[in-house]
């Protein structure tokens, strides 16, 4: 029964990806936000695809969702990104103790409900200096504070918002339209333009306790760093695929060719047709890596375990640090496929490099790379922030401890 629901799902998301990329362009050009194209894939299931069979979902597989994410990007990579901060909640609640909350809020997304992410702060040392509050008042716990990078959260029905409390990170799910929230759309980076990752407000907002979620989970909050950069890097092999087939469509309606040219017909011109087939060559290793993480990936969900975490975090680091180069390169060299017309605006050939060229931005490949670089070298075993900065606190503590 399962399987056969998911296939339905499948088939109703594939039916929405075909239209996913039919006005990209003019959407990226007049900052028109795809709500419409976000609720056609809820409802036909994709916020419900990681959520388990027993509380209403599809219960698919992560290599599933790899390929749905990728066919996703390469109609809009907007929309790719906008279900990242939904997906890692569904998978915080698959890996958290059984709870009302847990069982109510993986319910709810199977039934077409959606998260929205509220972490990191501008004006900030770094991830782990936040200044929004969760404080407790009478018998109630109070939340106060502002958020950025509030990705796809504008068109959220709930909203996981990051805070430190007593020296460890909480994420506080609350309502999206409680009281005292306020979201605004003043996104304002070159690419992934209609992400809504702006600015959320949070004034004196309730927070029921029982849908406080502690990170203590060591293995979990390994495992959530490598799955949150396999989202970012499955919307980057979208966007290679995307930008393959627009360079083949390119030439294929290109009716000039260039005086140097060995053929007065770019579709038969072998140096033009190498560039396409240099191109396609990316986006298909980029693909292939997002797989290859996805296999990892799930190997973990299926039997967590510390030595199945750290090579899910070192394949999330390298497929990153691959992908970022790979997708780089194909956006760079999609216009050698083309003459001087393909860098119209009209066209908007040009947010595919804005948009890979965002997203390689949140999580610096660098320091990914120096990650896999420090275990291929010294054997260092790679870590989360989140437990690096449980770590640290710990470690405080005890030392205080001991004055």
């Amino acid at each position: 029964m399962a399987a056969v629901d998911l296939e339905e799902r499948l088939g109703a998301i594939a039916e929405v990806v075909e239209r996913l990329a039919d006005g990209a362009a003019v959407r990226d050009r007049e900052h028109i936000l795809p709500t419409e194209q976000l609720a056609e894939l809820l409802s036909a299931g994709v916020g419900g695809l990681r959520v388990p069979v027993e509380f209403g979902g599809a219960g698919a597989s992560i290599p599933v969702l790899a390929q749905v994410l990728i066919d996703i990007a390469a109609g809009d990579s907007n929309l790719a990104q906008i279900f990242r901060g939904h997906l890692g909640l569904t998978e915080i609640l698959r890996l958290a103790p059984q709870s009302a909350a847990r069982e109510g809020l993986l319910r709810a997304a199977a039934e077409g409900a959606f998260f929205g992410p509220a972490g990191a702060e501008l004006n900030t040392s770094n991830l782990t200096a936040l200044s929004t509050t969760l404080e407790r008042v009478g018998a109630q716990h109070v939340l106060s504070g502002r958020k950025f990078y509030t990705t796809g959260s504008l068109y959220a029905d709930w909203l996981n918002v990051l805070v430190v409390r007593e020296g460890e990170f909480v994420s506080a799910l609350v309502p999206r339209h409680s009281a005292g929230i306020t979201i605004v759309d003043d996104w304002d980076g070159f690419g992934q333009r209609l992400t809504a990752s702006g600015t959320a407000e949070f004034d004196n907002v309730p927070v029921d306790p029982e849908y406080l979620v502690y990170h203590r989970n060591p293995l979990a909050n390994d495992y959530m760093e490598a799955f949150y950069q396999f989202v970012h890097s499955s919307a980057q092999a979208g966007i290679a695929r995307a930008i393959a087939d627009d360079a083949a469509a390119l030439v294929r309606g290109r009716g000039r060719s260039y005086p140097l040219a060995s053929t007065p017909e770019p579709a038969n011109d072998p140096q033009v047709l190498q560039i396409v087939g240099e191109v396609s060559a990316k986006a298909y290793s980029a693909r292939a890596n997002v797989l290859e993480l996805a296999r990892t990936l799930e190997e973990f969900s299926l039997d967590p375990g510390q030595d199945r975490v750290q090579r899910a975090l070192l394949a999330s680091a390298a497929t990153q640090v691959a992908n970022t180069e790979l997708v780089g390169a194909a956006a760079w060299r999609l216009f050698d496929a083309g003459s001087a017309t393909a860098v119209r605006s009209n066209l908007a050939l040009d947010r595919h490099w804005r948009n890979a060229r965002t997203i390689s931005s949140h999580n610096p490949a660098v320091y990914k790379a120096a990650l896999v670089g420090a275990h291929a070298v010294n054997g260092t075993a790679p870590r989360s922030f989140l437990n690096s900065f449980r770590e640290r606190a710990e470690a405080e503590a005890a030392d205080n401890a001991r004055r």
